[in-house]
């Protein structure tokens, strides 16, 4: 398996059901701007972001701690 197959595939692994769906859209929204100006660049930095996204989320427990952080933040008022 080539090096950037394993990386889309752990991409995917990473990602929840919701988050797959959330990438999809985001993917063909970039293909659509791809196409409309004719480079790959939307499609790399959509591709990239997700990477960004699932190398987080694939740490254990950041994600739980990260809710946590927001919840606390929400619950005294310092964000809406």
């Amino acid at each position: 398996m080539s090096k950037k197959h394993q990386k889309n595939s752990e991409l995917l692994r990473c990602l929840s059901k919701e988050d797959k769906i959330l990438f999809l859209s985001e993917l063909l929204q970039a293909i659509d701007r791809s196409i409309s100006e004719g480079n790959f660049d939307a499609i790399s930095l959509c591709i990239e972001n997700w990477e960004d996204t699932a190398e987080l989320l694939s740490i254990p427990g950041l994600k739980d701690r990260v809710w946590a952080q927001f919840t606390k933040l929400k619950d005294t008022g310092c964000i809406s």
